[in-house]
């Protein structure tokens, strides 16, 4: 059994540089809870930081910690999508 994903990996990647912080790449894995969770938490960081910017940006960091562990993943091919399944190829189909 093969346990490959049919999501691409170039395509993981780049979702989490550029939208990484509205968990935009973790919905396209399939993992649906989680990556609102990361987008809303960025929202509440937001919010925070127009509050009291020292909570705000310990918000920042906490969120940013996640992205840049899902970006680790992601660039060693150990990222997996909703099913367990690790997204380490390029599909183009």
């Amino acid at each position: 059994m093969e346990n490959k994903s049919k999501k691409s990996w170039l395509t993981s990647l780049m979702l989490c540089w550029f939208l990484g912080f509205l968990g935009v790449h973790r919905l396209y894995a399939g993992k649906i809870g989680s990556g609102f969770l990361q987008g809303y938490g960025t929202v509440v960081a937001a919010c925070l930081t127009y509050l009291n910017i020292y909570a705000g940006m310990a918000a920042f960091v906490i969120v940013g910690a996640t992205v840049v562990n899902d970006f680790s993943l992601i660039l060693l091919k150990k990222f997996q999508d909703c099913y367990g399944k690790d997204i380490a190829e390029d599909r183009l189909y």
